[in-house]
């Protein structure tokens, strides 16, 4: 029974990439960008790599059909200036099966020039999204769920919004301490503009992998097709109430690498992430949870 599962998640997983081979060339230009920065500072100190790591609130986020296996109420914080451009905030909570988040990015103060260059005033632009999702475990070891996410993007002149959608699974080999992960994000939908123009949300298929090869270390690794292709890899080591962090992100001729630190008092983590981009400037993100 346990060799035929595997070979319905195997087959589930590799049937989505021929597809999402198409779609991800369909479009090469971004929309909705906002929804790739990340939510949890654990996460991102491991790389982005989380997939296939369902333990805390930020599974509505990388995998809803984590939220089958989340243990009482969690939710989780991330605050982060954002190439030192823009600030971003997320803000999620879980349960068993629900959840729900909140991602903002805000961008105030841009310079406004006239067609000589001269600076004619200030302006800002804001992007949120809203998602709401649920998970099931639908046969043993084998959960599946769904997220519905509201985007809106207030610009001075031409604001615009729409709704999207991601669907996820989750494998567990409980004896191996293994778990497998697909997602697809942002399936369907586009964002309208009060100008009249549409543009389609962008597409991206991720394939995930987790394990614990001893007490107390995580490694996780995650390929995604979004407009090209991404390796993300990362590990966790955690003793006593502390866990160090490390991982990176590989792509289309670009590197960020990563290290992290957490610490735990009681019910409360708080997390901190150090991101290094081979072309863009450094991040500090940071991150407060709580179980309970």
């Amino acid at each position: 029974m346990r060799i035929r599962k595997s070979m319905l998640v195997l087959a589930l997983v590799f049937a989505l990439l021929p597809v999402s081979s198409a779609l991800a060339a369909s479009d090469f230009t971004g929309t909705a960008a906002m929804m790739n920065i990340g939510m949890g500072a654990r996460a991102l100190g491991m790389g982005g790599a989380h997939i296939a790591v369902a333990d805390d609130a930020s599974v509505i986020y990388y995998n809803p059909a984590g939220l089958a296996l989340v243990d009482g109420i969690n939710v989780t914080s991330l605050y982060t200036s954002q190439y030192g451009a823009a600030g971003y905030l997320a803000l999620g909570i879980a349960g068993r099966n629900i959840g729900g988040a909140i991602l903002r990015l805000d961008a105030s103060g841009i310079e406004e020039t006239d067609e000589f260059g001269n600076t004619i005033g200030t302006f800002g632009v804001v992007e949120t999204t809203a998602m709401a999702g649920y998970g099931r475990t639908v046969i043993p070891d084998l959960s599946i769920g769904g997220a519905i996410k509201y985007y809106q993007q207030t610009l001075p002149k031409n604001s615009g919004q729409g709704l999207t959608a991601d669907i996820g699974l989750l494998y567990e080999l409980t004896e191996s301490k293994v778990m497998i992960g697909a997602v697809g994000r942002n399936l369907l939908g586009t964002v309208t503009y009060s100008g009249g123009s549409k543009d389609a949300f962008d597409r991206a298929f991720g394939f995930g992998v987790s394990f614990e090869p001893m007490d107390n270390l995580l490694i996780a690794g995650d390929a995604v097709l979004e407009n090209g292709f991404t390796g993300k890899v990362g590990a966790e080591y955690r003793f006593r109430q502390m866990a160090v962090r490390a991982g990176g992100s590989f792509g289309e001729g670009q590197t960020c690498l990563t290290i992290g630190a957490g610490f735990a008092v009681t019910n409360f983590d708080i997390d901190y992430a150090y991101q290094h981009h081979s072309t863009l400037p450094d991040s500090h993100r940071l991150s407060l949870s709580m179980k309970f």
